[in-house]
């Protein structure tokens, strides 16, 4: 019988032993899961599970990250014809294995739909049965009142797992007094819709967990054969000694350095955007959006963000001439953004370009090319104005238009030295054409359209992998900033997100376009669209701080958000403190700016980027909550002794924090308290006079 093993300093794992698929334990506790084998529904039949049969290896690789990935290679009993292969990925300080499915077959052979909807079981385990033990954490819940993706964490109950219950996690996570597993899946979807998702039961005082396709995994009569293969999402399990505090420690290391190979989305770079000043041309001035795409401003706003602090300079929507072609708009830039680029290398600063990858102007050589890469629903296709350029149909990134934009990506990077990729508009829903890969003729409306919301982010995915593969420089950033969007663990794979705008619309508060004030009878109009926080002040950073609710499980820095550096102080401050906990983004009219203004941002970020590695990798110790008095956020490397303390408060006062227990030895000083003393057992007791609604960062170095 073949075999496969490992041994990490944290877990164990063998495949190929009898009546197991992957088994993997913790030598600490000597806890040991099994976890079940996958069953498709193949030519209308079952295959899989107990009938997979491990035959060997075929290729082994060292990933950029440290880790190691394998390709195990399964047979059925039943079949010599299919083959079903593990891609295996695991870590030597981790108690995370990462693994996906391939399927393909010597002979053709139809994934099927025998009942009607999907029928794959991924991956499972059971359990003894821990009273009040599962978690349910929600990636995707998009609150109105902040307009922005939220966590959150549903603890079943026991009457719900007696009976037995669905729902969209993508994470689950099991403990008790000794031990904490986790299970996830990579994919995304606003909650609770979801493509796949959790199924528990219990028998005989066991639990048993499985992830299941819940729609859209595939299309009815989908073939399979030597040159088109069937690839799962990837799947996380892990184990560990400890309670979940212990787990989410684990977690929030795999997710920043180990889930995804390019590392350039982690690191943190101060990144500037222009959309804000765009905006602020149109809502104030009356001007159009893309009246200030001109050379001449921004070239004088990189000389600002140089003095700042700012890494990656983005220039937003506009910049091109149409999209699909996606080239310079030369009466903008004339010389074709050589300037913009050569500035920025003499500031070692990084190139950030706008993009929608879903649309293509009406005369753009991809759609006169493909116009049957078109969105279509029902037959209707969709052709808008995007940011007063040339009207565009909305294409299906489910079909060849991705291999397309691909290499549209890698030649900017080349041509252009674009490093810094801006998603915008890029929904969830939309396309049921039978002419694309999410379906044909013989599957419903309704199952292409399912397929095609599965597989666009699947497709999302596949893109970022192939651009970084070739050019590793480069950051994709998705922005999510509103619902309908593939939210969830697949892009964190591969990028980050841009989590929210300027926060709430006056719609998401129920306030009518028009209404009649009661005092004096004046009618008042309100645009119903627009942001309510486009001003400076403690209100604006309250709202954008979302991604701080992620950061003890998921990293912060892959939350950005941008934030306003206009006077006064107070709201600099306010700024600044809930920037350099993750969100890491600036935008404004930077030309308005005074020499002072500018000085409190650049004294700020040149410390900040002293510790800022040390900031990102940090577990957060968190006080209060968004808008408490006080309201204290503790990112510190104990061991170097470097870090941040952010404080917040409504309420004027003095506030004092204790941290853990740090290296003394390695300790130097504190930059930005009030007053502060080492206490006997070696923590740092921090100690801060605030006014009203003020904001206070303090180093540790």
């Amino acid at each position: 019988m073949k075999t496969f093993s490992f041994e990490t300093d944290m877990i164990c794992l063998s495949i190929g032993s009898k009546n197991s698929f992957i088994k993997i334990g913790t030598r600490e506790t000597g806890t040991i899961f099994n976890l079940e084998a996958p069953i498709f529904e193949i030519d209308m039949k079952h295959l899989g599970g107990e009938a997979l049969r491990f035959s060997g290896i075929e290729n082994e690789r060292e990933l950029a990250n440290g880790g190691k990935e394998v390709k195990l290679n399964f047979e059925l009993d039943t079949s010599d014809e299919i083959q079903v292969s593990v891609y295996l990925r695991y870590f030597l300080h981790c108690p995370f294995i990462r693994y996906r499915y391939e399927i393909n077959a010597k002979t053709p052979v139809m994934l099927t739909k025998a009942e009607g909807k999907d029928n794959i079981k991924y991956t499972g385990f059971s359990s003894k049965f821990i009273k009040d033990g599962l978690t349910e954490i929600q990636f995707s819940q998009f609150n109105p009142n902040v307009h922005s993706f939220n966590p959150n964490f549903d603890k079943k109950t026991d009457g719900e797992l007696t009976l037995g219950c669905r729902f969209p996690g993508p994470t689950i996570l099991l403990e008790n007094e000794s031990y904490c597993c986790l299970l996830s899946y990579e994919h995304g979807a606003e909650y609770p819709d979801s493509y796949l998702g959790f199924n528990t039961k219990i028998e005989n005082n066991y639990l048993h967990i499985d992830i299941r396709a819940e729609k859209g995994n595939y299309y009815h009569g989908e073939i399979l054969n030597t040159t088109h293969s069937f690839i799962s999402p990837w799947f996380h399990f892990a184990i560990c000694s400890g309670d979940k505090d212990a787990m989410f420690k684990h977690y929030r290391t795999f997710l920043l350095k180990y889930i995804c190979e390019n590392q350039e989305s982690r690191k943190p770079y101060i990144f500037y955007n222009t959309w804000n000043y765009q905006e602020r041309n149109n809502y104030f001035n009356g001007n159009k959006y893309l009246d200030s795409m001109k050379l001449d401003h921004i070239l004088k706003e990189i000389d600002v963000a140089h003095k700042m602090g700012v890494d990656v300079y983005v220039i937003d929507t506009g910049w091109f001439n149409k999209t699909g072609d996606w080239l310079v708009n030369l009466d903008f830039f004339p010389d074709n953004l050589m300037q913009v680029k050569q500035k920025l290398d003499e500031y070692n600063m990084k190139l950030g370009l706008w993009f929608n990858p879903t649309v293509a102007a009406k005369t753009s050589e991809i759609y006169k090319s493909h116009p049957e890469y078109k969105i279509t629903q029902d037959g209707k296709d969709f052709c808008n104005e995007i940011w007063e350029t040339e009207e565009s149909y909305t294409m299906c990134l489910a079909s060849g238009f991705s291999d397309y934009f691909i290499e549209k990506m890698i030649q900017l990077n080349k041509d252009l030295g674009v490093t810094y990729f801006k998603w915008d508009g890029i929904g969830q829903y939309g396309c049921n054409s039978p002419l694309h890969d999410h379906g044909n003729e013989t599957n419903t409306p309704e199952e292409r359209l399912h397929c095609y919301s599965y597989k666009m982010g699947m497709e999302m995915i596949k893109i970022v992998e192939a651009v970084t593969l070739k050019c590793a420089d480069v950051i994709v950033d998705f922005d999510v900033t509103e619902g309908g969007r593939f939210v969830g663990l697949g892009f964190l794979s591969v990028g980050k997100y841009f989590l929210l705008n300027n926060g709430p619309y006056s719609m998401d508060f129920d306030l009518p376009e028009k209404f009649e004030a009661a005092t004096n009878k004046v009618a008042v109009n309100l645009a119903p669209y627009t942001n309510v926080f486009f001003f400076p002040g403690p209100s604006r950073s309250r709202i954008c701080r979302q991604g701080v609710r992620y950061d003890s499980f998921v990293p912060s820095i892959l939350f950005l958000a941008h934030f306003l550096p206009d006077a006064p102080r107070l709201s600099q401050n306010n700024s600044l403190a809930s920037l350099m906990l993750g969100s890491n983004g600036i935008w404004g009219d930077l030309l308005s700016l005074n020499e002072s203004d500018i000085k409190v941002f650049s004294d700020a970020l040149n410390k900040y980027k002293l510790v800022g590695e040390h900031i990102t990798s940090s577990y957060p110790v968190t006080r209060g909550f968004i808008g408490s008095s006080p309201e204290i956020y503790e990112k510190v490397n104990y061991e170097e002794a470097k870090g941040l303390v952010c404080f917040f408060t409504k309420s004027k006062g003095t506030y004092v924090h204790i941290t853990g227990k740090i290296n003394i030895k390695e300790f130097s000083h504190i930059d930005g308290a009030d007053n502060y003393e080492i206490t006997l057992d070696g923590r740092l007791k921090i100690i801060v006079n605030l006014d009203a609604n003020d904001a206070r960062y303090v180093f540790v170095f």
